[in-house]
């Protein structure tokens, strides 16, 4: 038997036992590591470390996160507005005249002043080339002259979404745009191998995958030379073809599962349309992408060939468009039908969610990212809302299934892990505990029919990580993956320079 057994740490979920044995993929043993003296085994010293279920991130872009990871776009998340525009510029610079630069992840909330990109920035560092500049949400992007002329034709189909005086563009038009600078099957692969590297180092074993306009089968396909596993969502205007194809949500195998299809209820807070009821600060109410029956008929016909949905609903007056939309259909519970972001739900939304049989996925470092004094949310929304939004404590005490994601801002599980803990306001606050559950077992539940997952327990696979400490309320900002294992292999933990 080629075993392991990893000694010395704090086992997850099993008070006293301090080693865990795998072999052939799966878990073999858990206990006192003197159990296990006379086992022909490697030993792996866990140096008094944390021995967690492998993370699975409920909620990712991956693709995104390997096209940047392997170079093919522009990553300016993390820089101030001059040095986006100056990494924009260099970029420019390296292309030839009239090529695409897809650049991605600015974020105008943590600039001083919080101006966003427009048109002409673009035009005076870039060009020559088609630079198309998406916010960290995905929800807006900002495009150059030479862009507009090459995609006018694209997003002139939806031209509420579209204002050529700032090239600021929205929703649906994103998208369409981005359709247009899209990797062939080899980047797409390299981008793929990528992200399951930054994964692996980051602890995550597991990932939920938006496949937007990526060819969801090919995810899958590829999805087995990963060692990474993968449950992908398609958009929902595939919802005909995967039905044609006799395919539903839970079909695959351990590498590669389809999970549900994907549907925009409205934007997001950052881009201020995410649909609320009470006006932002700055005017306005936000939008809703979907009149009531054109949303409840995609959501029932989903549900009636098998399908579980995952529905994108920030605001809470998009929330209550998708509450009711279930009502009316009648949603099947096996099907876990699930919310996405539900950021701002109300106490009433939240018990109608739970009543539904509806379960949510959340993302707590949006919290990290942007509640708090002077904070985006409460620019956005007023300190009364900020400290309202991202309910964790109440969707837990009502008893809705709850699974955290990341949505790639940033993906790291660690960090969201602290700041469901750390939160500023009350509401949002977790304990240790429930915020590794929402990043291990909550996530695995995300799935209709998934098999059990999400913890440690003989039988089940060996996708493990080890921290370099304990998991508790003071150092869980300073925790780090030393360590992990999926299906018992042993992945690298090193993060590529790029």
């Amino acid at each position: 038997m080629n075993a392991t057994l990893l000694f010395n740490g704090q086992v997850w979920g099993h008070p006293g036992s301090n080693a865990i044995l795998f072999a052939e993929g799966g878990i073999a043993g858990i206990g006192e590591a003197g159990r296990f003296a006379d086992v022909d085994a490697e030993r792996v010293d866990a140096r008094g470390g944390s021995i967690l279920p492998g993370f699975i991130d409920g909620h990712t872009h991956l693709i995104d996160t390997g096209l940047t990871a392997c170079g093919w776009q522009l990553d300016i998340s993390g820089c101030d507005r001059a040095e986006a525009l100056g990494r924009i510029a260099a970029a420019g610079r390296s292309r030839s005249g009239g090529e695409w630069l897809l650049a991605t992840g600015w974020d105008e909330s943590r600039w001083n002043p919080a101006t966003r990109l427009e048109l002409a920035d673009l035009d005076r560092v870039a060009p020559r080339s088609a630079v198309v500049a998406v916010r960290v949400d995905g929800h807006l992007a900002v495009l150059n002259s030479a862009a507009l002329r090459r995609g006018r034709k694209t997003v002139e189909a939806v031209p509420r979404l579209l204002d050529p005086s700032t090239g600021e563009v929205r929703e649906a038009a994103v998208e369409r745009l981005r359709s247009l600078v899209h990797p062939d099957a080899a980047i797409l692969y390299e981008a793929l191998r990528a992200a399951a590297r930054v994964c692996h180092a980051l602890g995550i074993t597991t990932a939920h995958v938006m496949s937007g306009r990526a060819d969801p089968l090919a995810l899958l396909e590829m999805a087995h030379n990963l060692r990474l596993r993968l449950v992908v969502h398609p958009p929902a205007e595939r919802l005909d073809r995967l039905v044609a194809d006799g395919v539903r949500t839970g079909d695959g195998d351990e590498w590669g599962r389809w999970g549900g299809v994907k549907l925009f209820a409205d934007g997001s807070i950052g881009a201020r349309n995410a649909a609320v009821s009470s006006r932002y600060e700055c005017g306005g109410r936000g939008a809703l992408n979907y009149r009531f029956e054109p949303l409840w008929r995609q959501i029932a016909a989903a549900d009636r060939h098998g399908w579980q949905t995952l529905t994108h609903a920030i605001g809470d007056r998009a929330i209550g468009q998708v509450l009711r939309a279930h009502r009316r259909a009648g949603s099947d519970r096996d099907l876990r039908h699930r919310i996405e972001h539900y950021e701002l739900a109300t106490d009433a939304q939240v018990r109608e969610t739970r009543d539904l049989g509806l379960a949510v996925c959340m993302q707590p470092n949006f919290v990290g990212n942007w509640s708090g004094a002077g904070g985006l949310y409460e620019t956005a929304l007023g300190p009364e809302r900020d400290a309202a939004c991202n309910p964790f404590r109440a969707v837990l005490e009502t008893g809705i299934p709850l699974g955290f994601g990341s949505d790639g801002m940033p993906l790291g599980p660690l960090y969201g892990i602290a700041s469901a803990v750390q939160a500023p306001h009350a509401g949002q606050r977790v304990s240790p505990e429930a915020a590794v559950r929402g990043y291990t077992a909550g996530s695995a539940l995300l799935s209709g029919n998934a098999p059990a997952a999400g913890a440690l327990a003989v039988g089940l696979p060996a996708d493990i990580v080890v921290l370099d400490g304990p998991v508790d309320d003071d150092g869980l900002a300073r925790r780090s993956v030393v360590r992990t294992w999926v299906g018992g292999e042993p992945m690298s933990c090193e993060m590529e320079d790029r």
